[in-house]
């Protein structure tokens, strides 16, 4: 496995085993209840329009289908209402465990684990692959290896349907004068367990004189610190909309607890990204102390404890550490640009039947709804 792969299969199963619904959709809530049958009603949405896209063309699904980035399920089970066949495939064993416990269907739904570059079916297996919100968190050189494994399995005249992010417009800058505002916590936990996923309210004013344009890439986001240093410096980020002067807006941050037990600070500030974070210019963030708990410290007063029924304990607790960063087990956003995805298709014989704009990708994004056919061409460069 490449280290890219183990990169964004260590990301997934973390997710999976802490926020799977958030991890998909990203929203606030997907807990049990209502909130479950509205996510997994957002799917059936989601595949009706993917039909209605393909119809467009005279173009229908099919009889075999495959979820390429399942998570919990959320559209294979959507798939299933309308094919013979569905195989969900993800690189998180964690958000698999979901999904088979979400399963209505049966056989008729496999729920494939898979940490290859490679995809687990034989040639020309598949009417069509179906792919949402899953490449946009694959660097480029993975997920254009799994476009044309796509490719590979489909038979000729089936069908792609994927989203993928081309790129960032570059931001206007907005003016070092104008970017003043005032960070107020809302709500903030004050203790987490290790690497898990809180929310953080926050209300943010435009102190300056004027206007934060929307559409520049404007975000609240946070730091982590621990005895005064950075030990993870991105961390969360939430779209500050436009705002006048004088103009407050309340934004929850989602957030993820560094993994190791201890004192930290959770520091905000704003980013306008690609050109500074705020307090390079001068605004002031805002700290708000944490604690995050664990067992660590527990079950080494256990062993000083056993050891002290035996003998007279001499030995001292270890000393912490020093802080260090750590790695960000944050979800990554990567585009691969619609000229090189375009380019790609064609020179496989395969025909980009339509491309539309699309916001899976979030609004800072330019993205795109891919529906692709397979062409016959392509099997001549199997043999």
């Amino acid at each position: 496995m490449s280290a890219e792969l183990g990169e964004v299969r260590e990301t997934w199963e973390h997710l999976g085993s802490t926020d799977p619904y958030w991890a998909v959709l990203t929203e606030r809530e997907h807990a049990g209840g209502d909130a479950r049958a509205l996510f997994f009603e957002s799917g059936r949405h989601e595949v009706q329009s993917v039909a209605d896209f393909l119809a467009r063309h005279g173009k229908s699904i099919g009889d075999v289908a495959v979820d390429f980035g399942c998570g919990v399920g959320r559209l294979s089970i959507a798939l299933a209402e309308r094919c013979k066949e569905v195989s969900g495939v993800d690189v998180a064993a964690s958000m698999l465990e979901e999904a088979r416990a979400n399963n209505p269907h049966g056989d008729r739904v496999r729920f494939i684990h898979n940490d290859a570059s490679t995809l687990p079916f034989e040639d020309d297996t598949v009417d069509f692959v179906l792919s949402l919100i899953t490449l946009q968190h694959i660097p480029p050189r993975l997920s254009l290896r799994y476009l044309l494994e796509m490719i590979r399995i489909v038979r000729p005249g089936g069908h792609l349907v994927f989203q993928l992010p081309s790129h960032l417009p570059m931001p206007t800058p907005i003016a070092e004068e104008f970017c003043h505002a005032e960070i107020a916590v809302v709500s903030s936990p004050a203790t987490a367990g290790p690497g898990e996923s809180q929310y953080v309210e926050l209300s943010v004013r435009n102190t300056s004189d004027g206007v934060w344009p929307y559409g520049q890439l404007l975000n609240a986001a946070n730091h982590w610190r621990r005895d005064g240093e950075v030990v993870r410096h991105d961390d969360g980020r939430v779209t500050v909309p436009a705002l006048q002067p004088g103009e407050s807006t309340t934004l929850s941050l989602r957030v993820m607890t560094p993994s190791a037990p201890g004192e930290y600070e959770l520091e905000l500030d704003l980013v306008q990204e690609h050109v500074a974070w705020w307090e390079q210019l001068g605004n002031q963030t805002v700290r708000v102390p944490l604690t995050v708990t664990g067992t660590a410290v527990a079950a080494a007063a256990e062993v000083v404890a056993e050891a002290g029924a035996d003998e007279e304990a001499t030995a001292e607790a270890e000393p912490v550490a020093p802080a260090k960063p750590e790695s960000n087990k944050t979800m990554q956003m990567h585009g691969v640009h619609t000229d090189l995805v375009r380019g790609l298709f064609d020179q496989l014989g395969c025909t980009v039947l339509e491309a539309v704009p699309d916001q899976r990708a979030g609004e800072t994004w330019v993205s795109y709804l891919y529906l692709v056919e397979v062409g016959e061409y392509e099997m001549k460069l199997r043999s």
